[in-house]
């Protein structure tokens, strides 16, 4: 009976150790060995804290620490552990993250060979704008575009095509959402059509016995584009749940990729048709 009761109590404080361990701060230090604590302060050189049930505070240096994951859920990262990291710079803060929502991220856009980022930010803001016409119709909540942005710059991504450059799971982590919608799109100059046009009109005056001719030109020309438009959508773990490439029927306009981005929004699996 007494042998019970010991395996009892051995186990409920292994629970309980658990537990306190779960609801603590973690720290990560640079050496790979990582402390469950309650972090007190975080200065500009130094980390305090206090291990789990005691009151005694510990003073560690900040460069002996990789990252901090607080029981709250937030991620804050200090050493530089690779190029991708050095861009964040040292203090570089993962946003919560919200795994039931999500973001529109620029596409990347290319015209004529040549990267043209603006009109891939252009791309972004239609399709969110979109998105938000009808947002009863989205089955997740979606990221305002700006934050989308501001996060990505934060950590270093100015332009579309430095995203290639990280795993999709990465980026999903600094914009702090688990559903991420992007994709390339090309445009190259095809031709110029022209046409002209030219009529006579002849107006005759019976009275003053006079005959006038009239005419008129007009002439018009119109540039042809062939579009591409690569989308994609991707989940938390960097998993492509949607890869489409389309081609608009008519490419008569530089921005005439707005009509595949419309026509796909309304067949992702996160907006309904009714």
């Amino acid at each position: 009976m007494k042998y019970s009761k010991l395996i009892v109590l051995l186990f409920m404080g292994m629970f309980f150790s658990l537990n306190a361990q779960n609801a603590a701060d973690q720290i990560y230090m640079t050496s790979g060995e990582s402390i469950a604590v309650k972090v007190k302060k975080v200065a500009p050189n130094t980390i305090t804290y206090s291990y789990v049930g005691e009151d005694l505070e510990n003073i560690i240096e900040k460069n002996a620490v990789s990252k901090i994951i607080f029981k709250s859920g937030r991620e804050q990262l200090f050493t530089v552990a690779s190029s991708n990291d050095s861009k964040r710079g040292s203090d570089f803060e993962y946003p919560i993250m919200k795994g039931n929502h999500g973001a529109v991220l620029p596409f990347e856009f290319v015209f004529d060979g040549v990267a043209a980022p603006e009109e891939g930010i252009e791309a972004q803001e239609f399709y969110y704008t979109n998105l938000m016409r009808r947002p009863e119709r989205n089955t997740i909540t979606y990221q305002d575009a700006e934050i989308t942005l501001k996060r990505l710059r934060k950590a270093g991504i100015t332009e579309a095509y430095q995203m290639r450059d990280y795993d999709m799971a990465e980026i999903a982590k600094i914009v702090g959402v688990g559903i991420m919608v992007t994709g390339k799109i090309t445009v190259d100059y095809r031709s110029t059509t022209s046409s002209s046009s030219g009529s006579t009109t002849t107006r005759i005056d019976t009275k003053r016995k006079k005959v006038k001719s009239y005419s008129s030109d007009f002439s018009s020309s119109s540039d042809e584009f062939d579009t591409k438009v690569l989308f994609r959508i991707y989940d938390v773990d960097g998993n492509k749940i949607v890869d489409i490439k389309r081609v608009p029927f008519l490419a008569t306009t530089r921005n005439n990729y707005v009509t595949a981005l419309n026509y796909l929004m309304k067949r992702t699996p996160y907006y309904q048709k009714k």
